[in-house]
């Protein structure tokens, strides 16, 4: 039994799942937890990992894989020269191991004196140190900018922890 990709329709990773494992495949939908704002709130939710694909287990020899084609949400599964191409070995496993563990955990926690790298704005891909770190997820950074340092607040989604 082999691991083959499967490209979903948009926003239908669920819809393909569900009728997968009702036609007796074994899908697999890999999540992450990040960190979703609405109407003044946070929240932690999960999302796929891989938007607009989900994977399935199977045995192609079977020839039972012609069916996953034709399966509510799903777009097509991915083939080389007409036949399901397999993932390389372990790399699934090693994915589950790492979604069950927790690894796979997007909201990132930042402490005063942590590295972080901004992404977007004016300030994209400066590099600062954290003063501060709010519940609400603003972060108050200290960089050097135009020969001196400055004083910065940036929200958590758009910081990249530094090592």
């Amino acid at each position: 039994m082999s691991w083959f990709v499967i490209a979903t329709k948009p926003n239908a990773e669920e819809l393909a799942y569900a009728n997968l494992e009702r036609q007796g495949f074994n899908p697999y939908l890999p999540k992450i937890k990040v960190q979703r704002r609405h109407a003044r709130r946070v929240e932690h939710v999960y999302r796929p990992l891989f938007r607009g694909y989900i994977f399935v287990e199977m045995d192609i020899e079977k020839g039972r894989w012609y069916s996953i084609n034709g399966t509510y949400g799903v777009q097509y599964i991915l083939t080389n020269e007409g036949r399901p191409q397999a993932m390389r070995g372990g790399f699934i496993e090693e994915l589950m191991a790492r979604e069950f563990s927790g690894a796979l955990d997007d909201t990132q926690r930042f402490e005063p004196g942590d590295l972080a790298q901004v992404c977007g704005g004016p300030f994209d891909e400066q590099i600062g140190k954290i003063i501060s770190a709010d519940q609400a997820g603003r972060i108050r950074l200290l960089m050097n900018l135009m020969g001196g340092e400055v004083v910065s607040t940036v929200t958590a989604e758009r910081l990249l922890k530094v090592s």
